[in-house]
């Protein structure tokens, strides 16, 4: 298996109590594939597919959990797993099944956020720009989406407006802070760091998050 660091993604939840307690086992699980397959962990990938897959299992038994919507609930964590996998197209698929049934925009933005992050991990840049600006409409302070929406933008040949989606992220001190999704994107998305030696303001917010830290965590 090669490494591929920049096929792997971040999951994050804004709210962790937003999450079942199979939801938050889905995510955490994810994220570990993601990090196994960075490094071309294949016995690790292994083991946490086969944990993946009782966990859908469960989650599909119990209806999402007793999810209030699970017409989404259920394909949207489905799509997430694929993901995990890098079955992308399809994870593309399932994901647009779900929005079918998004019926707040919480979860129009989850779904179509996650789209346009799938595009991008696939190379198709202004696919991604075309989901991230439907998601960014419906939720135009949400971090993961900025987050993905920088990169698309950049990638897509659009950096000057890439550097400003982080301009008006560094505007908001209050979500840079210890455990905060912002602190996470920092922390643990390498495309961001390799990112920030070509947009000036995203070098500026790993600086800032530098200081944060040095200074106990807190803005």
């Amino acid at each position: 298996m090669p490494t591929n660091k920049a096929n792997s993604t971040l999951v994050t939840a804004t709210d962790p109590c937003e999450l079942s307690t199979i939801e938050g086992a889905i995510m955490d699980a994810c994220n570990a594939m993601h990090e196994a397959r960075a490094v071309a962990d294949e016995s690790h990938v292994e083991v946490i597919e086969e944990h993946l897959a009782m966990l859908l299992r469960r989650y599909d038994e119990t209806d999402g959990e007793n999810h209030p919507h699970p017409a989404w609930a259920r394909p949207n964590q489905r799509a997430l797993v694929l993901s995990a996998r890098c079955m992308l197209e399809e994870s593309i698929d399932v994901e647009k099944l779900a929005l079918k049934y998004a019926d707040t925009p919480r979860r129009k933005e989850i779904s179509m956020g996650n789209i346009a992050d799938r595009y991008l991990r696939l190379g198709w840049f202004d696919n991604a720009v075309e989901w991230f600006m439907r998601a960014w409409a419906i939720a135009p302070h949400s971090v993961p989406v900025m987050m993905t929406g920088v990169r698309a933008l950049y990638l897509a040949g659009r950096p000057h407006e890439a550097n400003a989606i982080i301009e008006s992220l560094t505007e908001i001190p209050e979500l840079l802070h210890e455990g905060s999704e912002l602190a996470a994107y920092l922390d643990y998305e390498s495309q961001l760091k390799d990112l920030s030696a070509q947009l000036p303001a995203l070098e500026e917010l790993f600086a800032k998050w530098e200081d944060v830290r040095e200074n106990g965590g807190a803005q």
